[in-house]
């Protein structure tokens, strides 16, 4: 699939089948989502891939609203990065969206909860997971991505949905 046609193709997608991913896919979305660019090369970028429902329960239930996707989702991965690194939000961000592209291109749905200073109950849901899945101090978690074989279809996007305006040349 050309790089265009997924970027038309990947839409949030909030309800997932049951049906297991393969573990090969899952390394080879990661392993490839890992060589995104990162400041100076740093690649501060580490993922935690849970299939476990269990597990996945429990990392809904820190932030229930904006996470329920996770609900149906067969697969989530919790994008962390070194915090001493100074552009950790933007690194993890491109891995995350490499994730999501990647999906697409193995028939796969996907949608992102961001953690990262938000809150659900007084509680900071970034360390409620970092404490649930066992991530290192000297790291934040900027999002979840729930991942799998969609169960609800979405137009996909097309570029008369860009407004021209947003573009500027040379000065705003």
């Amino acid at each position: 699939m050309e790089l265009k046609d997924v970027i038309f193709k990947r839409r949030s997608i909030r309800k997932f089948k049951n049906k297991e991913v393969p573990k090969e896919t899952l390394i080879d979305i990661v392993k490839h989502a890992l060589l995104a660019p990162s400041g100076r090369n740093s690649r501060p970028v580490e993922l935690v891939i849970v299939t476990d429902k269990e597990l996945i329960a429990k990392i809904q239930s820190t932030r229930p609203g904006a996470f329920g996707f996770l609900q149906t989702a067969p697969v989530c991965i919790v994008v962390t990065a070194n915090k001493e690194s100074s552009t950790w939000q933007e690194d993890a961000s491109i891995v995350a969206t490499y994730i999501q592209l990647l999906a697409v291109d193995y028939g796969l749905a996907s949608c992102w909860g961001h953690a990262y200073n938000r809150s659900h109950e007084g509680k900071a849901v970034d360390i409620e997971i970092k404490n649930l899945v066992r991530i290192p101090e000297n790291y934040n978690v900027l999002c979840v991505i729930g991942l799998g074989y969609p169960d609800e279809v979405k137009e996909p996007h097309n570029l008369t949905e860009v407004e021209e305006r947003k573009i500027h040349w040379e000065r705003w």
